[in-house]
């Protein structure tokens, strides 16, 4: 059996001043707000002649940037590597910030897919979208999609995938607990089912903003 829902989303841009995009992303009490600056000036000891560096950066909700906040960061820059085309602004630095204001489950699939409304919201060339979806398994063998930090805590194992928008190829895949093979690819279908419903949301919220910012005469 399987819950194939994400919790209600809400999602906004041009929170932020001072950044050449932003946008925050929530999913149910989980929300990441994202910035994006650049392409700007870089060190001269980070630069790279023939692409541009991303740069990434999260933030807990509490307290100051730990272990876990520097694997999240960079899960999401080497996630995000792969489809922002980098080498469109050679030396030069793309500067991705991640605030995660509440954490209620599913942290990593919001972060993905706040950076990527920032990207957008800041113009930043991309070959493709990238969506993050979540889920677990219980003990009952339930796939859960989007799952809550207290659902989390009983899970027997917990799966993240990120796909790109145009084939739904997998840019990052991470698992953990105790599961079969076919509970994994069980996990991976459910996700990637659930992946093309959210890439139709972010699809029209960006069209919904093109249009609210460019209306008819």
């Amino acid at each position: 059996m399987t819950t194939d829902s994400i919790r209600p989303i809400d999602i906004s841009y041009n929170l932020l001043s001072r950044v050449d995009g932003s946008a925050k992303f929530s999913a149910g009490n989980s929300t990441v707000l994202c910035s994006v600056t650049g392409p700007a000036d870089v060190r001269i000891r980070d630069e790279k002649l023939d692409k541009a560096t991303l740069d990434v950066i999260v933030r807990p909700a509490v307290g100051v940037t730990a272990t876990k906040e520097t694997s999240l960061a960079y899960m999401l820059r080497t996630t995000f590597e792969t489809v922002i085309l980098l080498s469109h602004h050679p030396r030069t630095q793309i500067q991705v910030v991640a605030q995660i204001i509440s954490d209620d489950g599913s942290i990593i699939s919001h972060l993905i897919n706040a950076t990527t409304m920032a990207l957008l919201d800041a113009g930043i060339p991309m070959k493709a979208v990238v969506v993050g979806v979540g889920c677990l398994v219980d003990d009952k063998g339930k796939i859960s999609i989007d799952p809550t930090a207290d659902e989390v805590e009983k899970a027997v194992s917990t799966h993240n995938f990120a796909f790109d928008s145009v084939s739904l190829a997998v840019l990052y895949s991470e698992s953990t607990g105790v599961f079969t093979e076919e509970q994994y690819f069980q996990c991976f279908e459910a996700c990637k089912s659930c992946a093309e419903q959210l890439h139709n949301t972010i699809r029209k919220s960006v069209q919904a903003r093109i249009d609210y910012e460019n209306p008819q005469q």
